[in-house]
């Protein structure tokens, strides 16, 4: 969860007045902040998208004010976009929580209605639209090391990078080379090592492990001064896999490298072999180059696929604090309590604006 006060989470769960902020940057102006009074929109935070941020944002706009239609034709084409919500204190403080650093891809207006929408994206986006010019390779450097690299060839020192897992501890790559998508290089460079590459809320490149933490951070309940408003659950069989199988060939010279996880819960009928059969993924992956590192990554992506099976989608008191990956306590109304991971999460900006929480999970059948 990103960081706020007390007084803030506190404050959640009582009557309270929100602040919503924008500050759109021109590119010929990229540190120079434009406020924009925002009259709604919503901003998604998925884990499972490759671009992980996205929103729109609808704004008032006067196409009789000459500096507001100049900006406005210049943002499509390199300008950013910040969007900030929080709450406004009884006393006149102010604490907002800023939800992204977005990259300007449309703006439409409308001459009648008085106001323009954004369509935002975070800087994947950015990656995406970059392709590689010649082939790449990264002989001798840990994969995470070479995933930043490939995101620094794009915004060099512009932006700050955060790798959090060990690239001392990654096996080096050799004879890998990626051609054409640097999107996803960067991806199968993460994957590789069981980890996810993002842009975190200030625009920051972040690198990390794909795990979840085990001690909620916030408690989602049905209660006097609760903050869950309704919530549903859908039990889907079609993106759950039982099995992951991984082949690595970093060097055509050489064999591929093999591995198959499985899952083999014999109380479970989704074990490997069970009534729910044998139902794998195949990744290839060139960054895979010892079978210590095909075997983590097939582990890494089993669990995840695992996770799928059961989802709760959750509305609640905007907390704008919250994150995708981020655990959390579910209390229902009839008293039962559940700990769950927060898979994706859409935030309105606007009074009137709920939270909406997805949270994937592995549904807990009846033994066999």
């Amino acid at each position: 969860m990103l960081t706020v006060t007390p007084r803030f989470l506190a404050a959640l769960r009582e009557s309270h007045s929100i602040s919503v902020a924008a500050y759109v940057y021109r590119p010929s102006a990229l540190t120079t902040p434009i406020e924009v009074p925002v009259i709604g929109g919503s901003v998604t935070i998925d884990r499972d998208a490759q671009v992980r941020r996205q929103g729109s944002l609808d704004v008032t706009f006067r196409l009789a004010d000459p500096f507001t239609v100049d900006v406005a034709r210049e943002l499509p084409y390199g300008g950013y976009c910040t969007i900030e919500r929080g709450i406004r204190y009884a006393d006149g403080t102010v604490e907002r929580v800023q939800l992204g650093r977005f990259r300007v891809e449309s703006i439409v207006w409308s001459q009648l209605q008085g106001q323009a929408t954004l369509t935002l994206a975070d800087r994947m986006a950015q990656i995406q639209d970059e392709p590689l010019g010649t082939p790449l390779a990264f002989p001798g450097t840990a994969p995470s090391n070479a995933a930043v690299q490939l995101v620094q060839l794009v915004f060099g020192s512009a932006i700050q990078y955060h790798v959090l897992t060990n690239p001392a501890s990654e096996p080096p790559l050799t004879n890998t080379v990626y051609i054409d998508d640097r999107a996803a290089a960067i991806n199968d460079l993460a994957s590789s090592v069981g980890a996810a590459a993002m842009f975190d809320n200030l625009g920051d490149f972040v690198i990390r492990p794909r795990t979840a933490g085990t001690v909620p951070v916030w408690t989602i309940d049905a209660a006097a001064r609760g903050v869950l408003i309704e919530a549903s659950e859908t039990l889907d069989r079609s993106s759950v896999r039982n099995g992951v199988l991984v082949r690595g060939q970093p060097d055509s010279e050489q064999a591929p490298i093999y591995s198959l996880a499985t899952f083999d819960d014999p109380t479970s009928p989704i074990r490997w072999g069970g009534p729910f059969g044998h139902v794998a993924l195949i990744s290839d992956s060139t960054a895979v180059s010892t079978q210590a590192q095909a075997d983590a990554a097939a582990q890494s992506l089993l669990n995840l696929r695992l996770g799928l099976s059961r989802t709760l989608t959750l509305t609640a008191v905007p907390n704008p604090a919250l994150e995708p990956d981020d655990v959390i306590e579910v209390v229902f109304a009839d008293g039962r309590s559940e700990t769950q991971v927060v898979n994706a999460v859409q935030i309105g900006l606007d009074v009137e604006g709920a939270l909406q929480i997805t949270t994937t999970g592995r549904d807990q059948p009846p033994p066999v």
